[in-house]
């Protein structure tokens, strides 16, 4: 079988074993049971166990260190000697390095469980004990009144013996009992039933007699279960105890609970049966309810909690834990205004909260709270006190919401309200606020600045604006259509925006109205005053300004064509009519892309009206028809148009007629495409002449190597000299056409870019050359990777260092190869010792066929070749050079 490890934490522990004990080897209690600390409220962790506790079994008359593992592994009953009213049984094991006692307390009876103050939620739920004391409970009071009865059973049958009087006696205490009794034959047949059981049944008594009573008893809603523990019980004659849903004549079945006693002879042999119904509806429905109440209080969305009459929580709900941050077994049996209310809270609404609850009164009100972990919210507390019959405070009943955000929001609201107050008084607008009466509400320094009004504006809520207006009206050119136009708009109560009216000083002001309603009522209105005199006088100005720059836009060069949002013509210079061929009576009125464009244009046109839109201007060319059909290109710088509130009413556009310009492009284009492509006509060329040139040489350096193998000894030293001359000439022919032909492919070759070590490079170079004993190689630093292509790279470098190692011209020679990085480039370098170059000459080496020595290698190719590789990347190439001390070639190759 597979070894299982089972890890709890204390929470887990306590509700599976709330009762429990943990001991260290001292024998010092180091952790308790949740619900033993409740029952012995005295015991404390750190208390010696053998002082706080005896042991009753197995009997241990002296409790101490020796005889403590007597009671390991055993059933063991411990006696408080703290409480002697309380005593524990279980079993004590080795748990780790200590001992732990798990058990329960020992309870005589309910009544001594109610005393300890303990609920269901204190025991585990596995724990038989409260089941076992409700059933020894059940069945002392059944086995009372079963005894009673049974008892006035046995008197009666006795009685019945002498005489059929007494009989009808047991009748009459049978039949006056207010729940129902019936008297079964041991097989279970009703021979007698009294009235109340006809009234809890419904039925006669001729329908009863001579049925059971699981006969008239069982309807749809009857639980199996219990019907057979009853007809179990008649069979074997035993008492019997059931309660469920009972038939009734009208279909209403109520829910009964059913005792049932046999009856005896003085032979014990069964006789009879009785049976007691009681009608437990009221109950069953209480509990339903409860049962409800409870799931409607677990599922609430809002914080619910239950305390006890002392003021200690007795039960939360899964939102309150979610709210507080504290966990059940923290929150029961503490006091939540001691655990969750901070420094805070109004004292006052403290003080209520307490006083309401101390005269179980209902209490609400709004306070603040602390989760665990010292987060602050707000919560509104609604709650009462529940009352038994007596009118006895049992329970507090609470509901708290979480209202942090409403605060929050409320917080939001008033600061938002004192900003739009703090921007109406700073506004440089006049605003005057009045409610439905025409009071006012708010005014500000604007205002009264505006209209000379010399009483601070906080000093002026609550005049009569109607008053005030008769007052003021001197202020105006008209002051009596002022004051009517006035009655108007508030009869009316409709928005009027920027309506001028004119001062007697000169002034223009723009006056706004917008009446206010509330939840669809009309609560007042609104006055906005703009003096708008500057702007009127700007405006006024512009127009001037605008007919005087008219003459001039009229009179320029370039073709000037104001359209609106539409493209609908507004206005075109007479340059632009002279670009297009229309007359001005053509254009206006007209849509432009219509007249102008070809298809290609109107589609531009488009898309720059969308983007003009936006406020965004820009220029582009477009081509045009002129009214004759000619085709046409411009230049043409758009913006938009606005009007003067800033709106944009269309755009302009300035035409600058390039077509010509465009003729020149277009002669370049077919210009280049020639030259590229008797570019390439000329590499074919140098293709074919390279291969027809060096084809012969080959032949003539064959013939020649053949006569000095055949007429060796015959020739004259003289005669070998110029063999030899021939043959070396020949050999830098074929280097000059190998030139000419690397030099015309490094713009036309495909090249590869990927990422190449030019350390490697480098080496393999120095690999390929051949370099003499005297003359020593070193690279200064590691060289990188870059992107580009190899073959380009190994060209490159090959040429350069071939040159340091073909011209020194001193003992030792040494070629120093470094690396420097900077942000955006590599900058290599090659030195070398050699004889330098002249100063007048250095920029010349990079032309082709440029050579300034008599190295027979030399065609004045290679530093060409390197110049086109560096030019192509887009790098730079130069040389620093001191005659007699060497020469250093720096190559710039910018990062990719």
């Amino acid at each position: 079988m597979q070894d299982f490890q089972f890890n709890f934490n204390v929470s887990s522990f306590n509700e599976i074993f709330p009762f429990y004990i943990l001991i260290d080897k001292d024998l010092q209690i180091v952790s308790l049971g949740k619900s033993l600390q409740k029952i012995i409220p005295s015991l404390t962790e750190n208390s010696l166990f053998t002082e706080v506790f005896s042991v009753e079994r197995p009997h241990i008359p002296s409790f101490s260190h020796e005889n403590f593992k007597d009671t390991i592994e055993t059933l063991v009953v411990l006696k408080s000697n703290l409480d002697a009213t309380i005593s524990l049984r279980g079993q004590i094991n080795i748990h780790n390095e200590h001992y732990l006692f798990i058990g329960t307390p020992w309870f005589k009876s309910m009544e001594h469980v109610i005393e300890k103050n303990l609920t269901l939620h204190d025991f585990a739920i596995f724990d038989p004990l409260l089941d076992l004391l409700h059933v020894l409970k059940n069945q002392e009071i059944n086995n009372q009144e079963l005894k009673e009865l049974l008892d006035t059973v046995n008197s009666q049958r006795k009685k019945l013996k002498k005489d059929k009087e007494e009989l009808n006696k047991i009748s009459l205490v049978a039949s006056a009992n207010k729940n129902g009794v019936v008297f079964t034959n041991p097989m279970g047949t009703i021979f007698w039933c009294n009235q109340s059981y006809l009234d809890l049944t419904g039925y006669t008594l001729d329908e009863i007699i001579g049925k059971t009573p699981v006969q008239i008893g069982k309807c749809d809603l009857s639980t199996p279960e219990e019907l057979q523990k009853m007809v179990t019980a008649f069979f074997k004659g035993e008492f019997f105890d059931v309660e469920g849903y009972h038939a009734h004549k009208n279909g209403r079945p109520f829910w009964a609970k059913i005792k049932g006693q046999p009856v005896y002879d003085e032979n014990k042999k069964l006789v009879q049966y009785f049976a007691i119904v009681e009608n437990h509806d009221d109950e069953k429905e209480r509990e339903e309810q409860l049962s409800v109440l409870s799931s409607i209080a677990e599922k609430n969305i809002n914080s619910v909690i239950i305390c006890n009459k002392d003021g200690l929580i007795e039960w939360v709900n899964d939102s309150f834990v979610e709210m507080s941050g504290f966990n059940k077994t923290e929150l029961i049996g503490k006091k939540p205004g001691h655990l969750l209310q901070g420094t805070e809270s109004d004292p006052e609404t403290i003080q209520y909260l307490a006083n309401q609850i101390q005269k179980g009164l209902p209490f609400s009100c709004e306070i603040i709270n602390y989760s665990k972990n010292k987060k602050k919210y707000w919560v509104r507390i609604q709650g009462q006190a529940l009352h038994n019959k007596n009118g006895e405070i049992i329970k507090f009943f609470a509901i708290e919401e979480d209202i942090t955000l409403e605060k929050e929001f409320n917080q939001q609201l008033i600061e938002s309200e004192n900003r739009l107050t703090s921007l109406i008084e700073n506004l440089q607008s006049g605003i005057l606020l009045e409610d439905e009466n025409r009071k006012i509400q708010i005014v500000n320094k604007k205002f009264c600045t505006m209209f000379g009004i010399q009483v601070e504006p906080e000093l002026m809520k609550g005049f009569d604006c109607e008053l005030a207006a008769q007052e003021s009206k001197h202020f105006f050119k008209n002051p009596d259509q002022f004051l009517e136009r006035i009655d108007v708009i508030l009869k009316d109560k409709k928005n009027i925006i920027s309506e001028e009216i004119e001062l007697i000083d000169g002034r223009i002001f723009e006056r706004s109205f917008l009446p206010i309603y509330k939840e669809g009522k009309y609560a007042g209105h609104l006055w906005s005053y703009d003096d708008v005199t500057l702007q009127k006088r700007y405006k006024e100005s512009l127009e001037a300004e605008r007919q005087k720059y008219s003459s001039i836009i009229a009179n320029m060069n370039m073709g000037l064509l104001e359209v609106d949002n539409n493209d609908v013509v507004l206005f075109a210079n007479q340059s632009f009519c002279e670009m297009s061929g229309y007359t001005l009576l053509d254009l206006l009125g007209s849509k432009a892309s219509d007249l102008v464009l070809t298809e290609e244009g109107k589609t531009i046109i488009k898309n720059k009206n969308t983007i003009r839109t936006k406020g965004v201007s820009d220029s582009y060319e477009i081509t045009s028809k002129t009214k004759t059909g000619d085709i046409k290109h411009w230049l043409i710088s758009g913006a938009p148009n606005y009007n003067l509130n800033g709106e944009i009413t269309g755009s302009i556009g300035i035409h600058l007629d390039i077509t010509q310009q465009k003729n020149l492009e277009l002669q370049k284009e077919q210009l280049l495409k020639k030259l590229e492509k008797q570019n390439d006509q000329l590499n074919e060329y140098a293709q074919v002449v390279s291969h027809d040139l060096k084809s012969p040489l080959r032949s003539i350096h064959s013939l020649i190597t053949w006569i000095k193998e055949d007429n060796e000894k015959e020739f004259s030293e003289q005669t070998s000299q110029y063999l030899n001359m021939i043959e070396s000439k020949v050999e830098k022919m074929d280097h000059l056409i190998h030139g000419i032909l690397t030099y015309s492919k490094v713009n036309t070759e495909e090249v590869t870019d990927e990422k190449i070590s030019i350390q490697e490079v480098v080496e393999n170079c120095i690999n390929i050359i051949h370099i003499p004993e005297n003359i020593t190689i070193q690279i200064d630093s590691y060289l990188p990777v870059i992107q580009a292509d190899k073959f380009r790279m190994q060209q490159l470098f090959q040429n350069i260092i071939s040159n340091a190692v073909n011209y020194i011209d001193k003992p030792e020679g040494l070629v120093t190869i470094a690396c420097k990085e900077n942000t955006n480039s590599y900058v290599f370098s090659i030195a070398d010792n050699g004889p330098g170059i002249e100063k007048e000459n250095q920029e010349k080496i990079f032309k082709i066929f440029q050579s300034f020595t008599q190295h027979e290698q030399s065609t004045g190719i290679g530093l060409s070749i390197v110049k086109r590789i560096v030019d192509n990347y887009g790098g730079k190439i130069w040389i620093e050079s001191e005659l007699k001390k060497g020469t250093t070639f720096f190559i710039k190759l910018p990062k990719n």
